[in-house]
Formats: structure tokens, sequence, C-alpha cells
């Protein structure tokens, strides 16, 4: 599955008191004993240009910017983010040199940003998280694009940026001003929402049909736990896998063995911003619709289905319990298949596993909960010469990722399988459409059903229908394809979330509030051991609301109070 791997930003509650003095100390070092920079952006005499979405600088500018790498960055010899594949391309269609004033690890980027902001030398634009975007506007630093993104943005891009409905570009909507790009991926939006995996083979064995309800599929797992399905004479099979991080989301998507789909699927959104019947934005985690959910899982515990130790094991030790050939149901995420499932797979060439829709546990429609479409946003200082540059970049980037014919230079979005060199990601403007393998699965389903070769599709549904292909002609290491981008893949699933509009993002898409800052760990905490124990029969139903007084009292009424101002000044 083609990934972009984002830098890693995000900035801890810890860092966030230095930040806010960075903040303050670059202000005064941008402009110091003078008045505060207007809040109109300096961008008025840039309009005055005709605008040329593609137009190539000349004289060429340069443009300063700062990275962060992991251990995905791979690099042909020579080559580094400084000088690539894409640097002759910026400066022969654009007339645009990058500078990185600095790149380090991503382990290490949210210390050297700090040190950056209290130096006061912000480069001309960076990727940022939704925290220090926020510092960055409140302290008046970062430019307006609203008019620019308007008028610079190709159509390409704009409609790059409305796969998800518009909630990325909402995200970075501050008070009507538009105040940064969301780097948007693939695998985020509606693409993050939550399914379940189930193990088909077992279901098979023991003659149980496909679910078509959420009873359905908590029967299968119970008929897992309790028919010995794996034939080995044991009580040792496990009906529903848990991790310990019960609501724990990853980069993109909900955490392998996660209960997030379970809960909405009584119509509950835990750890989750929604709006009630008023129009205020309201806790999903205290909201009276997780008890129903809570009263069956304590249950399904107390019946066997759930491994009696999830409380102290991580995703990685129920993918073993899979791997095992142990583990029959588990709700999670569009990937699952190349990642949680594939040793088992590997293990045991006739264990195969499906993954099918989250169903509501009662007649009414289904809402899905979706991870933001954007965590991490590009930023232009306020005052950059050429603030629609980096406009132009995504452009760029747009324009060759989808481009179809390379015959006269080479194609920068092909992974090399044997050295992991992927030079798409060395461009420093990115994004991916929401539905980028939402499309590259209904290609690829749509080429197998005409029995095409896949010589016409275009990247990437030309490469997981390679993948899919190799599969059927018996390269088994390749399953995970055809669970993921073939007919009954998981991408189906969201094509189907997508089609039905039934997700939902998070209602509330500022940064963390003040009060957040300080008690949100300490309310997650006691969520989580109110959880936890419920499910084990260790605390009664009626716990809950104890609880939901106790989160209220601890900070949690004073969070939705500044919540519902930041959404009544954003709606």
């Amino acid at each position: 599955m083609k990934r972009i791997q984002r830098n890693s930003l995000v900035m801890t509650a810890l860092s966030i008191p230095l930040l806010l003095s960075a903040c303050t100390a670059t202000k005064e070092a941008a402009a110091p004993n003078t008045t505060p920079p207007s809040s109109t952006p300096p961008a008025a005499a840039v309009d005055n240009k005709p605008a040329d979405p593609m137009g190539k600088y000349s004289p060429t500018i340069e443009l300063s910017t700062v990275r962060a790498i992991d251990a995905s960055f791979k690099f042909a010899e020579g080559e580094s983010l400084d000088k690539n594949i894409w640097t002759p391309i910026m400066e022969n269609d654009l007339g645009i040199k990058i500078k990185n004033l600095w790149v380090v690890d991503a382990s290490q980027f949210s210390q050297k940003l700090n040190v950056t902001l209290a130096s006061g030398e912000l480069p001309d634009f960076m990727a940022v998280d939704r925290v220090v975007m926020q510092r960055l506007i409140d302290s008046n630093l970062v430019e307006d694009l609203t008019t620019l993104y308007d008028k610079y943005a190709t159509p390409i891009t704009k409609e790059a940026l409305l796969k998800d409905g518009g909630a990325a570009l909402k995200s970075v909507t501050v008070n009507g001003k538009l105040m940064g790009i969301p780097q948007t991926f693939e695998n985020n939006g509606v693409a993050s929402a939550s399914m379940v995996w189930i193990r088909t083979d077992w279901m098979k064995k023991l003659n149980l049909a496909e679910p078509k309800t959420m009873d359905d599929v908590l029967n299968i797992a119970t008929a897992f736990a309790k028919n010995d399905p794996d034939g080995n004479g044991k009580a040792d099979t496990i009906g529903l896998g848990v991790s310990k991080d019960i609501f724990k989301e990853a980069n993109n998507g909900v955490t392998p063995a996660s209960l997030i789909g379970l809960f909405n699927a009584y119509h509950a959104y835990p750890t989750f911003w929604i709006k009630d019947a008023s129009d205020k934005l309201v806790y999903g985690s205290v909201q009276p619709e997780m008890k129903p959910a809570l009263e069956k899982l304590q249950q399904l515990y107390k019946d066997g289905v759930i491994d009696k130790e999830f409380s102290v094991k991580p995703w990685k030790k129920v993918a073993e319990d899979a791997a095992a050939g142990k583990l029959g149901v588990a709700f999670g995420y569009v990937a699952d298949a190349t990642t949680f499932f594939k040793d088992n797979r590997k293990n045991d060439p006739k264990a195969d596993w499906q993954a099918f829709p989250i169903t509501a546990s009662d007649s009414k429609p289904v809402i899905l909960q979706a991870n933001d479409a954007a965590t991490s946003f590009f930023v232009v200082k306020k005052g950059s010469k050429n603030p629609e540059a980096v406009i132009k970049l995504l452009n760029l980037y747009n324009k060759r990722y989808f481009q179809t014919d390379y015959s006269g230079s080479k194609n920068p979005f092909i992974i090399d399988t044997a050295t992991g060199i992927y030079p798409g990601k060395y461009f420093p403007v990115l994004i991916n459409p929401a539905d980028l393998n939402i499309n590259a699965h209904l290609k690829v389903v749509e080429e197998l059903k005409n029995k095409g070769d896949g010589s016409k599709l275009d990247f990437p549904a030309s490469l997981h229908f390679s993948r899919v292909a190799g599969f059927r002609k018996g390269d088994d290491s390749l399953w995970f394809s055809e669970r993921t981008f073939g007919p009954e893949g998981s991408f189906g699933v969201i094509a189907n979330y997508l089609k039905n509009k039934n997700y939902q993002f998070n209602a509330f898409t500022g940064a963390p509030t003040a009060t957040m800052v300080e008690k949100d760990a300490t309310l997650q905490k006691i969520q989580n051991e109110m959880v936890t124990k419920i499910i084990m029969g260790a605390a009664p139903i009626s716990d809950f609301d104890k609880f939901v007084k106790e989160w209220k009292s601890l900070g949690g009424d004073a969070i939705e109070k500044e919540v519902n101002e930041y959404y009544s000044k954003n709606k």
C-alpha cells in the first residue's frame, strides 16, 4: 500500500509552556520596539500580480524550511533532502530553490523547533502540528492564505483537498481565514474509520454465515471462543481480541484490537467531540450511549469471549495471539491485513481473514468516527516575500503525482523494493487525496471484473493490481493485498462508508485548550481505568455515572466550555 511517511510533529503537553514563551520571543525578535504586525496579510502586493499557478520565478527565488526524517527516508548515494530528483524539477519548472535550515531525526523535531521559535529565525514555511500552528497564529506570525489559495491553487490541488468533503481545509480555517495548507493522507479521513476483521476459514469450519448485524459479529466471536475452531480439542481460542489501549488511535486510523468500532455500533463516540441536539459540542466518552456497549463487553468478558489478560496486552501482543492461530475476531483498521494478520497467514496458509463493516446494534443507522483528515499543516511565515510559492510547490507536486506519461523523465513515485528508496517523500510540500486508495481499490476491482492486465491503470492502482494478480497466480506473500484492495478487500468497506456517508469527523478542530493541556492526561487515565474495570466486572455499570461526575469536576466542564467557545467562533 502506498504511503508517504509524514514528519513526526507531535508536540507533547510538556513542551507547550516552552512553546508559548518561544512564540512570544519570536514575535519580539521579528519586530523589536515596533507595533505588532497588521492582521491584514502583506499578500495584498502579491494580489496585484497576474495569478499564474505554475508561473516560473525569474530570477530564481529561495524558500527556507525545516524538515524531519526517520528511518523510512532512504537516499541514493550522493542524494539527500538538500539535493535529490526534485531539486532540478523545482528550479526548472518554478524557479524555486529550497534551503533546509536544518534537517533532524523526527524524534528531535519538537526540541529543535522550539529552539528555532525562540530564536525568532522562522523559515519561510514549515510543516507543524495543530498545537504549534495555533500558537503561531495567536502570535500573529502566520500568513493568511485565503486569497492566495483561491487565486493560485490549481483545480487539481483544490479538488485533492476537497476529497474529504472539506474537513481538512476547515480544520486549518480560523476565524474564517485559511491559515495554512493541510497535509492530508490517503489513510486518514474516512479511511481511518473502524471495521471488524473475522477469521473466515473458522466461520466456514463452524458453518457460520457472514455477519449482517453487530449481534451476528459478537455471536461469531462467542462461537470462536466456545466451539474449538482450531480443532485441537482444547479451550484455547480467543473470540474477540482486545488490547489494553481500548481507545487508542494510531497515526492513520484506530489501533488494531481497539474497541472504537464496537462503541460506534452502540452510537457511542469515546474520546471524540460530537454535536448534541442544541448544536453544542459534548464529549463522547461521558455520554449515556457508552453504557450499553460497556454492558455488552462486561458480559462477553464474563462469558470468556474476551481474553482474560487483555488489560495488560498492547496490540502487538494481541497480534501474536493472531499469529499463533488463537484469535478469531478483532475490531480494527483498513491496513490490518498488512500488519496485524499477515503473520497468521504466513504461519498458516489456510488461515483467512476478511474485513466487514461496522453495523449498528439496533435499527438506527450507524455513524462511525473518523480521524482528522490532516494532523500536520504547512504554514507560511508572516511577511514572507513570496507566500504564494508554497501553493505553487503543491501544484507542482500534484501535477507530477497525477501525471501518467513519464516517458521523458523518471517517475519519482515508484518505490524501489530492493532499496526502499521512495523519492516521492522528499518533496517539501505534499499531500495525498483522502480517496486515493479508495479509488485505487475500485479501479483494481473493475480491472479484475473485465479480466484486464492492468497495463492501462494509473499509479497507485497499477501497483495494487499487480500485487493482487500476483497473489492469484500463487504468490501467497501478497495475500495482504488481496484482502486490502481485492473485491472483498478492506477498502471495499471504506468505499461503502464513503458512498453511504455514515461517518463523521471530530467536531472540535482546534488545538488543545488550556485546561486540556493541564488536565487531559488525568482525565484519560480515569476514563481508561473505569472502562477496563467495568469490562472485567471489577466495577458495576453504575460506576460509569460516578466517572462522569468525576470527569466533569476534575476539568471536564472547563474543557467543554473552552471547546464550545472555540466552536462558536469557527463554525
